[in-house]
């Protein structure tokens, strides 16, 4: 799979006063309508867990000037804060964190957790969403991060 080149996208979620959030590269479009997208997430990451009992999740898709965030969201051990502590965030208005300055995110309402081996694939219908223009996107293929151009 170091073959396939993906965009990367950071998955936020908040449980009461909690917030959590992972680096993944598995996110997919599902359906135009209703608009659902797709993530999997390892079960044995905190992630999963509380996207399975909050019931709902964001989706910042990161630039090309965002690998901090990346690396930031991709470390493990971290557990569940009441904010993020070394990358900027800011919130929707639905209340859930994203990464500030994403070229685009996406807020959503899980409909379907399929367990799938040791991942949860996570289906959420979009219920809010915006983007900024003028950026790339942070690629990663072959166990590093790329660039368009």
């Amino acid at each position: 799979m170091a073959s396939w080149a993906s965009g990367v996208s950071v998955v936020t979620t908040r449980r009461g006063d909690l917030l959590y959030g992972l680096t993944v590269s598995s996110l997919a479009s599902v359906s135009a309508d209703p608009a659902l997208i797709s993530v999997c997430i390892n079960n044995d990451n905190k992630g999963a867990a509380m996207i399975s009992e909050s019931g709902w999740f964001a989706v910042s898709v990161l630039g090309d000037d965002q690998q901090d965030a990346s690396n930031y969201f991709a470390q493990s051990g971290r557990e569940p804060s009441a904010d993020f502590v070394e990358v900027d965030g800011s919130w929707t208005r639905s209340g859930l964190p994203v990464v500030a300055g994403a070229i685009a995110w996406l807020v959503c309402d899980v409909t379907q957790a399929v367990a799938a081996g040791t991942h949860t694939l996570f289906i959420g219908r979009v219920t809010d969403a915006g983007s900024e223009a003028g950026r790339g996107p942070l690629l990663y293929w072959r166990r590093g991060y790329r660039q368009l151009g």
